[in-house]
């Protein structure tokens, strides 16, 4: 039987249960902690103690709103007016401000629906909304399912800046290194970055690769790249999969190429803890740096009232 009930991580947090399966989800940023597919044990590399979550240190399955990625060194003109938002020790504005809101539970049953609100502020701007729903399920030959559904609704009284991901971060049953795992990326383009990681100016960002990009065994390979032009499946979604070849087990995220038409790889070089124990997946709605781009800051544009929505799901199987 499924169910939702309340749990503590340093503050309020809530257990989903469901066919073998739990998944824990803190207040703070709606972060989800942990998620154990009916394997004894998480799959989700999440933050260990309610500091860590504090410190956001590796966005952890961190929800990314209002932007996902990188703001070159925090700053962007926006309707005429320059802009400057905080940044990270590298000197650029990373991954939004949701992380920083305490959510509020809105609806539990077979779901659980958090809510929170941003006024606007020195950090950000804009004020908006943001509404989150996590749901554990069962698909084909018992496969387990977790989906979060991310939507935000501008709530200022002009066009604002709306960008959305989530940083999942996953390992295989037993951990260990990334080493013998294997990758799947349905792209047909690379965005090309600085040093730094943020996109090179217009065209030049964009790369065509060869579909889809695999690699048998990542190796001592570092990957912090962002991919689009992503091929959808015979069921019109996007499915980059990790598989682990010594006990045939997958992990796949699967995303709407419509609401998000780029995924992120990381593969956790420079964690504080487990370094390339994890890999990042990450779904996002716009391209790194999109409030500086020409190519995308008109899209990311979105009025007042109106909300942006995105759906991700993990699958074990």
């Amino acid at each position: 039987m499924d169910s939702v009930s309340e749990a503590n991580f340093g503050g309020r947090a809530w257990r989903l249960e469901y066919a073998g399966a739990t998944a824990l989800v803190a207040a703070r940023g709606a972060t989800l902690i942990s998620w154990d597919p009916g394997v004894g044990e998480s799959i989700v590399a999440g933050y260990e103690t309610p500091e860590e979550l504090a410190s956001g240190k590796g966005s952890r399955s961190r929800i990314l709103a209002p932007f996902a990625g990188r703001i070159n060194r925090g700053t962007f003109s926006w309707n005429g007016r320059s802009i400057s938002v905080p940044v990270a020790s590298d000197g650029h504005a990373r991954h939004g401000v949701a992380s920083r809101l305490d959510f509020e539970s809105v609806s539990r049953g077979s779901t659980l629906q958090l809510r929170a609100e941003h006024e606007a502020d020195d950090d950000w701007p804009w004020s908006f909304a943001i509404d989150v729903i996590y749901a554990l399920g069962v698909g084909e030959g018992g496969s387990h399912r977790l989906s979060v559904d991310i939507s935000v609704t501008n709530l200022s009284p002009e066009k604002a800046p709306v960008g959305i991901g989530w940083h999942s971060l996953l390992t295989f049953p037993g951990g260990g290194r990334i080493t013998d795992v294997g990758l799947t990326i349905p792209a047909r383009k690379r965005i090309l970055t600085s040093q730094e990681l943020i996109p090179l100016p217009g065209e030049s960002a964009y790369a065509g690769i060869h579909a889809p990009v695999v690699r048998d065994r990542i190796g001592s390979e570092e990957i912090d790249a962002a991919y689009l032009g992503l091929v959808p499946n015979d069921e019109g979604v996007v499915k980059t999969s990790l598989s682990n070849p010594l006990t045939g087990k997958t992990i796949s995220l699967i995303q709407e190429p419509a609401e998000a038409p780029v995924i992120v790889v990381w593969t956790g070089d420079g964690l504080d803890r487990g370094a390339r124990e994890a890999i990042a997946l990450e779904p996002y709605s716009h391209v790194p740096d999109a409030v500086n781009r020409a190519d995308a800051s008109a899209s990311i544009g979105l009025p007042p009232g109106a909300a942006r929505s995105m759906t991700a799901t993990l699958v074990y199987s």
